[in-house]
């Protein structure tokens, strides 16, 4: 399966390519005072507002710097009135074939919205599905609907 992987910190994750529409360089957020935490804003993206999650915040406890590999990756998430996501990360190293045989248990328990990890050189890359990746008071802040509510 593809996916595209990208960094926060020194840390690998894999997004599934299917959910992923574009990959954008950083951009000028409209900040919303008051959000939760991740929430870092709102992209215009096409004249549409499309919110944007720091993944490096939420994970690692640390703004993703506003540099110039910094990425926002543009993910469809079905139930956001939107349809899709931006998720900030650090960079994104490009798209690679995983194979879904090669991923493994991390062996301890952590954050449910991660998934296993698959071993790429001396470290691994961590599996992350949208929209489990973003905890449930990022997604009760989103514009979000209950399956079967006319958007």
């Amino acid at each position: 399966m593809l996916y595209v992987v990208c960094r926060i910190g020194d840390d690998a994750y894999a997004l599934p390519a299917t959910a992923v529409d574009k990959v954008l360089p950083y951009a000028v957020l409209k900040p919303l005072p008051g959000a939760v935490r991740g929430l870092v804003g709102v992209l215009n993206y096409q004249g549409q507002s499309v919110p944007v999650v720091d993944l490096g915040l939420l994970f690692q406890g640390v703004y993703t710097p506003e540099a110039f590999g910094s990425r926002i990756v543009l993910c469809q998430v079905p139930g956001l009135r939107s349809g899709r996501v931006g998720i900030l990360v650090g960079c994104v190293d490009g798209v690679s074939a995983i194979s879904e045989d090669s991923f493994i248990s991390p062996g301890a328990t952590a954050d449910p919205c991660l998934g296993e990890v698959s071993p790429v050189g001396g470290s691994f890359i961590q599996r992350i599905e949208l929209p489990s990746v973003l905890p449930d008071n990022v997604l009760e802040s989103l514009d979000w609907y209950e399956a079967g509510e006319v958007a």
